[in-house]
């Protein structure tokens, strides 16, 4: 079978949806002649091959920042999908993300199965919104859904969202498949000298976020949180980059904890277990931000991957990761008194920490290995 994987996020972008269309087409690959068709970015290379794996490059205009120019980049996509579709012949595409959704949409095929993976942000964002802006958005995507014979869905939570929205006709369609952890990367050996490399001290309670740095992640208001705790011991690392940066570190000088909070930066994943390995608990009070939610998040996996125990958001995917006082703890994303009290709770009981990070990796293990979410991935390929 020739599988065509249509995405506007793949490595060297980090996020979510760029770590779950590698691990997609891996798998997919394990056994298919497998191509991807995905953003250049900065790279020198249009054309990448590994195996059964085929790596098409796009060079949008405008490079790494070409999602600036929303319109360009879908009719540039939907121009590149149509010549590879006529020299692939693939006999399935798959799309992972909105924008890969909406060239989709504007491709209108009919005759080649297609799966749509949904995380859940664009049926908040475009498809409840009233803009005007997002009416032919909305009008794409669901030309999509209604042309392909599955729709995965990456979280209780993001099926809970579908199921009850009506633009979505036919339920039968709907399958659930949560990611999982890469066990390489649950297997590097633990790594604890970047506490003292960065400062730290035994006596250090470290948080911990992995992400890209925005609202809806929930950083400033862990910001907030422990300003209003008080507490030196208490430090918070932000690892990750994007345009709301250098507005948080204003934000940590403005409220006096410029020396409690650190900015990393993104890390690639040779160097992002170290982070893990030396926090105490990981922490991603996401919320519901500019109409985008939280899917099943890549990093919260990573954490329990590294036994690290988990304060995460109510009324999201990452609430599915979470036991309550088993695994970690849930949290109002959009209250920082409660995140407040989370974290309070988590440093008066440092020493059980640990534990619950055990907890989380046999949980990982149970429901959230690689091995699963292969196989069920591998079934619905094989149910077209």
């Amino acid at each position: 079978m020739k599988v065509l994987i249509y995405t506007h996020e793949y490595p060297p972008f980090q996020g979510g949806i760029s770590t779950s269309s590698e691990k997609i087409a891996t798998i997919f690959a394990s056994e298919n002649s497998t191509h991807v068709c995905c953003p250049k970015y900065d790279l020198k290379d249009d054309y990448e091959s590994k195996g059964n794996l085929q790596i098409h490059r796009i060079d949008f205009i405008g490079g790494r920042n070409f999602k600036k120019i929303p319109f360009m980049q879908f009719f540039k996509g939907y121009v590149f999908l149509k010549e590879k579709i006529k020299d692939i012949k693939p006999d399935l595409i798959f799309y992972l993300g909105e924008e890969a959704e909406i060239v989709g949409g504007l491709l209108n095929n009919k005759e080649i199965n297609q799966i749509v993976r949904i995380a859940g942000s664009g049926i908040k964002s475009i498809l409840e919104s009233r803009k005007p802006s997002n009416l032919i958005k909305k009008y794409l995507m669901l030309r999509l859904y209604r042309n392909s014979k599955k729709i995965i869905a990456v979280s209780k939570n993001t099926q809970k969202l579908i199921n009850n929205n009506s633009f979505f006709e036919d339920k039968s369609k709907i399958r659930l498949i949560y990611n999982g952890f890469d066990e390489d990367f649950a297997n590097k050996t633990k790594d604890i000298s970047l506490r003292k490399e960065l400062g730290y001290n035994e006596n250090d309670f470290i948080l911990l976020t992995v992400s890209r740095v925005l609202p809806r992640k929930g950083q400033d208001y862990v910001i907030k949180a422990i300003s209003e705790l008080g507490i030196k011991k208490i430090k918070y690392i932000c690892v990750g980059g994007g345009k709301y940066l250098e507005k948080f570190k204003s934000m940590s000088r403005e409220l006096n904890i410029e020396s409690n909070i650190l900015f990393t930066g993104p890390k690639n994943k040779n160097e992002v277990y170290r982070y893990y390995d030396i926090c105490d608990i990981f922490i991603l009070c996401n919320r519901t931000w500019n109409s985008k939610i939280e899917g099943l998040p890549n990093v919260g996996i990573e954490a329990m991957a590294r036994k690290k125990p988990i304060i995460g958001s109510r009324n999201s995917g990452t609430e599915e990761l979470i036991v309550e006082n088993n695994t970690g703890f849930k949290v109002n994303g959009e209250e920082v008194d409660d995140i407040k009290r989370k974290i309070l709770l988590a440093y008066e009981n440092k020493a059980e920490l640990k534990n619950l990070g055990l907890n989380a990796y046999n949980m990982l293990e149970k429901e959230f290995s690689y091995k699963n979410m292969a196989k069920r991935y591998m079934e619905i390929l094989n149910e077209n």
